[in-house]
């Protein structure tokens, strides 16, 4: 064949397949097929059987310039991280961004090891921190301003404002709220826990269902109600008799007119525990009540609504916490933090914005507001705000844990007046605001001791 034959026959096959692209595939960026999931659906189930769809993309994400990687820091169980490298995933996905996790398994392993991060030569752009102390952080110095969703719960962006300033992105919370066992109160023919109790009807459905003495299948007593006995419900209870004593960062402590309030509230301890005895033996320190409840053994809990996520097969509901002179709980807040070390801020901030879409640990809420609805979210919503923040800075952290511990002696003992107990508190609070010095456990009054027949009586008050 002629040379200038053969140019035109690869002329003419070049033309073609010209032709063939051009009709054949989108031309424009207009003419792309648009997807909800941009990768496909895993071809094999999780080890559970139940195939992991991908995370819905959020759609006003913008595309950031190329860059190194963001590099983030959290804390999660196994199953949570692998929801974070989801995000993380498709993260990079809708932005073009890469993101480089690193995941503490509890979190006083990461409260430990976040300054330290902080102070290498790779610190972290985005943190996980939580608003009840910053994750051992200063908000002023190591956090950057940030600006979270529109649809974001107001009480949970206060939960991150200090000086007028927004230090982290609201992710999740958790509130304390009232479970029920429906089918004990179903057996005693009661109707169930909501939001028109008070404490006054709690304690006469406490002594109702303690005076049926209802026992479980091996012949243990079903305690009427198991509640926790620390710092912070003394602070719940504080705040439904008028004066909270701490929110935010503010102490009300030296404050005359919080006097009866913060008394009341040591008197319901004193009531439930010595005067009653229908309330499971109050966990130890740092406890979370939860395991009579969760072994069916209680009737009544109050707890953090994540605790929820851990109750094995407990047919049980929820509601508010029962009302004094006003309504109050206390919550636990979590969010997004970008470090002011970031060298690349403007993409941390959008990484931080993206990931608070949803929360990162089992039972937790998203701040996000729920359409309305009668769900257990919109419970929570509806509780948070009415919580408390308190933020347990650096040199108040030894006195509450201080008064975690008294509180939990003071409900076990007898002789003890509410009155002489709360001078001990006071003092302890004049002493640390007078001189700056740390109050710890070792400081407990001699005279605060728990009484061994109450801890180890076999009737309501003990197993």
């Amino acid at each position: 064949m002629p040379k200038k034959a053969v140019v035109i026959y690869l002329l003419l096959a070049l033309l073609g397949a010209a032709i063939f692209i051009y009709f054949t595939f989108p031309r424009t960026k207009d003419e792309i097929p648009k997807s909800n999931n941009q990768r496909p659906f895993p071809s094999a189930p999780e080890p559970g059987g139940v195939p992991v769809p991908e995370n819905i993309p959020h759609p006003d994400t913008p595309k950031l310039p190329p860059g190194p990687k963001l590099r983030v820091m959290a804390w999660a169980s196994p199953g949570e991280s692998k929801e974070l490298e989801t995000e993380a995933d498709a993260f990079q996905i809708e932005t073009g961004r890469a993101v480089s996790l690193t995941i503490e398994s509890d979190p006083a392993t990461y409260r430990h090891d976040l300054p330290q991060a902080i102070a290498s030569a790779t610190p972290p752009d985005v943190c996980l921190i939580s608003a009840r102390d910053f994750s051992g952080l200063d908000p002023s110095a190591d956090l950057a301003a940030v600006t979270p969703s529109p649809d974001t719960t107001p009480r949970s962006i206060e939960a991150f404002t200090v000086g007028g300033e927004i230090r982290a992105v609201p992710d999740e919370f958790s509130v304390d709220l009232l479970f029920y066992n429906s089918s004990y109160f179903d057996q005693a023919g009661i109707g169930y826990p909501d939001r028109h109790w008070t404490w006054d009807i709690l304690e006469s459905i406490s002594r109702a269902l303690a005076s049926l003495k209802l026992s479980d299948p091996s012949g243990q007593p079903i305690y009427s109600l198991e509640i926790p006995v620390n710092f912070d419900f003394w602070n719940v209870l504080c705040a439904q008799a008028g004066h909270p004593a701490l929110d935010l960062n503010v102490w009300h402590l030296a404050d005359t007119t919080a006097h009866d309030s913060q008394v009341r509230a040591l008197d319901f301890f004193h009531n439930y525990f010595q005067e009653l005895t229908v309330a499971a033996p109050p966990p130890k320190p740092d406890e979370i009540p939860g395991h009579y409840f969760a072994q069916q053994r209680s009737a009544l809990l109050i707890a953090p609504s994540d605790l929820a996520a851990n109750f094995p097969k407990v047919q049980y509901g929820m509601t508010v916490l029962p009302e004094d002179m006003a309504r109050a709980t206390i919550a636990c807040v979590n969010g997004w933090a970008v470090l002011t070390k970031s060298t690349q801020p403007d993409a941390a901030r959008a990484l931080a914005l993206y990931l608070s879409a949803q929360p990162v640990h089992a039972g937790w809420t998203t701040v996000q507001k729920p359409p309305d609805s009668d769900t257990s979210a919109a419970l929570c919503q509806e509780a948070l705000g009415q919580a408390l923040l308190p933020r347990i800075e650096s040199g108040a952290a030894p006195l509450v844990k201080t008064l975690d511990h008294q509180i939990n002696v003071f409900a076990r003992t007898t002789g003890v007046t509410s009155e002489s107990f709360y001078a001990q508190i006071q003092a302890q609070f004049r002493k640390i605001s007078d001189s700056g010095s740390d109050a710890s456990a070792s400081s407990e009054p001699t005279w605060l001791k728990p009484n061994p027949r109450i801890q180890a009586a076999p009737q309501l008050r003990g197993p």
